[in-house]
């Protein structure tokens, strides 16, 4: 079978919960099943675990030929992802450079753990930096070994947050964008100034998801826009319930809505 045409299984791994959609390939791909499952998050480090118990599951009860005949997919909650802006460095050379650069400035913010981490890059552009993702190790080698038992393959793993910033690329077009995503308990914002990485920030929500959001604008505000003009905030947040203020002091919020651009059937939505 071409590779072109395998089945898809796309999943949102969450602490909480797991989506599955698959979706039969072909010269019009068409759905099959789409669900959803919630569970118990953990307490421990290993804050995947239940999570990954319940996809075990969910695979589990797809149809044998569709599962060995299709790939599987993984955008992981920004729960399980940590992010660094790498900066631009024109003097890079080759890409085993570049991978050391990044684990340098990882290390420059997270210090050691990053030893137990598997790092990613966005699009790298010497002038204008990237965005690095990590992950545990661990977590990494866990999704091979449930494919590997569920007899598929493990064709991708993606955070959420660059998932989300693909979706809504071609409407992100502000000279210095300022983009928030918002799932359950955290929040994750971005800035690029004329497309150069300026700030990546993964954060949780303790209390009030909107005087902490505010806070965090206004601390990265004074060092990348402390003229105090008005910024436009785009805003995407699926599952919540409510907007934040659509203009408080200097923030504009916009919220991106997947009326126009249909977010992808595994994205987190909210509970009905």
């Amino acid at each position: 079978m071409s590779l072109l045409w395998r089945n898809q299984m796309q999943v949102f791994l969450a602490p909480d919960r797991v989506n599955l959609t698959g979706t039969a390939r072909g010269i019009r791909p068409v759905q099959q099943f789409s669900q959803s499952g919630v569970c118990v998050r953990e307490n421990d480090s290993r804050q995947w675990k239940a999570s990954l118990q319940l996809l075990e599951q969910m695979l589990k009860q797809v149809d044998d030929s569709f599962r060995r005949s299709g790939e599987l997919y993984i955008t992981l909650s920004n729960h399980f992802v940590r992010y660094g802006v790498i900066a631009p460095q024109p003097s890079l050379a080759n890409p085993d450079e570049l991978i050391a650069y990044a684990g340098f400035q990882m290390r420059e913010i997270y210090g050691e753990r990053i030893d137990e981490w598997e790092l990613s890059l966005s699009t790298w552009d010497p002038y204008s930096g990237a965005l690095c993702a990590a992950i545990a190790r661990d977590l990494q080698s866990e999704l091979e070994s449930l494919a590997n038992r569920c007899g598929t393959r493990l064709a991708g793993i993606e955070p959420y947050l660059a998932a989300a910033l693909d979706h809504w690329a071609k409407q992100l077009t502000a000279r210095l964008m300022w983009f928030v995503l918002v799932e359950t308990g955290r929040f994750c914002l971005v800035v690029l100034s004329e497309g150069v990485w300026r700030c990546a920030r993964n954060q949780r929500v303790v209390q009030n998801l909107q005087e902490e959001l505010l806070t965090a604008l206004e601390q990265e505000s004074i060092i990348l826009s402390p003229d105090q003009s008005v910024e436009r905030v785009y805003v995407f947040a699926p599952e919540s319930t409510r907007r934040l203020p659509m203009h408080a002091l200097r923030w504009q919020f916009v919220h991106l809505s997947d009326e126009k651009y249909l977010a992808p059937s595994y994205f987190p939505r909210q509970q009905k």
